[in-house]
């Protein structure tokens, strides 16, 4: 086999786009540090962009292929596998957060990303369902592994999103009672930002560590498992790239550890170019209106979530609607409930309007797919509605919320 044909199969990628890519990120980081000192002009930013997104979303495949590897390595199930993939898809985001905590001290752009990245995820919720649905031309069945194994972490997020939202009216009432202007006195506390992320890892917890539970997954999803890779397998024979993979499908320990190394120190580049992109774009100054800081917040958001984009419509019109709505709903759960509580542990987060009225509609969204769940079924019309749910809370979040005191 030719280096660059081999070089496909192992990097997913073509020899050429790997090559243009690294061009251009060396060029782009030479011109930024080295030409211009950090002085950014308009086609320096566009530059910046996309060479951020990039970085977003192709070393997030990378460090998704090397956490599937290495949890075969350590005998996780395929289900398992998959939520950890699924939060390094999630990382951009949460880089993207923290940059603008700690070196920009800018706590409401962090928070509003990361919510509407969970915001463009329940999207491509929808778009997944209705892309499915179209090519059966009809009804689609809900994935198992939503129904048995996501259920109980939707139904807790739909009680404890619900309870947070509630908590936050019931201070800006105590605000109206004593007489407050402003409403930034209405915070997140440590406790409920802590319980938020809490419930999320202690649910990774307990499907990692309960064998049982573990174990019983890999025995009943083998059968599928075995039937969807084995053309792969044969392909794999056929091309002799057995320097590359080991047995079972899985990855050698170096091949694994260079795509976990080059995906998470790409995520984090990608995320340090698009804050810093987005920032020069409009910069965060005293004068800033609530206008401005939100057209970041959703350029970052949606910026933050391409991988998951990508991977949800790419599996949808591919058939593999487990994949692609099983991303878009890790996305929404680990936006709301993981990133979102540990940046209220991290920080002081105002409960802004928006804030409030984002996690009502995701507790929405998570009833609509709890409703499907019951049923057995999505449609194409749930598919427009969770689209439509979400487009209206993102017009009132430019036609009033923008308007509010921060």
């Amino acid at each position: 086999m030719s280096f660059i044909k081999k070089f496909k199969t192992t990097f997913h990628i073509t020899f050429w786009e790997a090559l243009i890519a690294l061009i251009a990120i060396a060029t782009f980081f030479i011109l930024e540090y080295v030409v211009f000192h950090g002085e950014y002009h308009l086609w320096l930013i566009i530059m910046g962009f996309v060479v951020g997104i990039w970085l977003a979303f192709r070393p997030s495949e990378w460090a998704v292929i090397g956490l599937n590897s290495g949890a075969k390595y350590v005998g996780l199930s395929e289900y398992v596998a998959g939520i950890l993939s699924s939060l390094a898809s999630n990382l951009p985001e949460a880089v993207i957060a923290i940059i603008l905590i700690v070196k920009y001290n800018d706590t409401l752009t962090a928070v509003v990303t990361v919510l509407s990245a969970a915001g463009f995820n329940t999207i491509i919720l929808g778009i997944a369902i209705i892309i499915a649905t179209i090519k059966k031309k009809g009804s689609i069945a809900v994935p198992e592994d939503l129904k048995k194994k996501e259920a109980p972490i939707i139904r807790w997020a739909i009680v404890v999103l619900a309870m947070t939202v509630i908590f936050g009216f019931s201070q800006y009432f105590h605000i109206l009672e004593i007489g407050t202007e402003s409403l930034a006195t209405a915070v997140l506390t440590i406790p409920i930002a802590a319980m938020l992320a809490g419930s999320y890892v202690f649910y990774l917890i307990y499907i990692i560590v309960v064998k049982d539970n573990n174990k019983k997954m890999s025995i009943e999803d083998k059968e599928d498992i075995e039937q969807t890779l084995s053309p792969v397998k044969e392909e794999v024979e056929n091309e002799e790239i057995a320097l590359d993979h080991g047995t079972n499908g899985k990855l050698s320990i170096p091949i694994t550890l260079l795509f976990l190394i080059l995906g998470f120190v790409g995520i984090f580049f990608g995320g340090h170019t698009l804050t810093e992109s987005v920032q020069q774009l409009i910069p965060i100054t005293e004068g800033r209106t609530n206008s401005e800081i939100i057209i970041s917040a959703l350029i970052l958001g949606a910026s933050g979530a391409v991988p998951e984009h990508g991977i949800a419509i790419i599996s949808a019109a591919k058939d593999e609607i487990e994949v692609g709505i099983g991303n878009a709903m890790g996305g929404i759960l680990q936006s709301s409930l993981l990133i979102f509580g540990i940046l209220g542990v991290i920080t002081v987060v105002a409960l802004h309007p928006f804030i409030l009225l984002q996690l009502s509609a995701i507790a929405a969204v998570l009833w609509f797919v709890k409703r499907c769940i019951q049923d057995g079924k999505f449609d194409t019309f749930e598919g427009i509605m969770i689209i439509l749910l979400q487009v209206i809370v993102f017009i009132i979040l430019f036609e009033d919320i923008a308007l509010f005191p921060i």
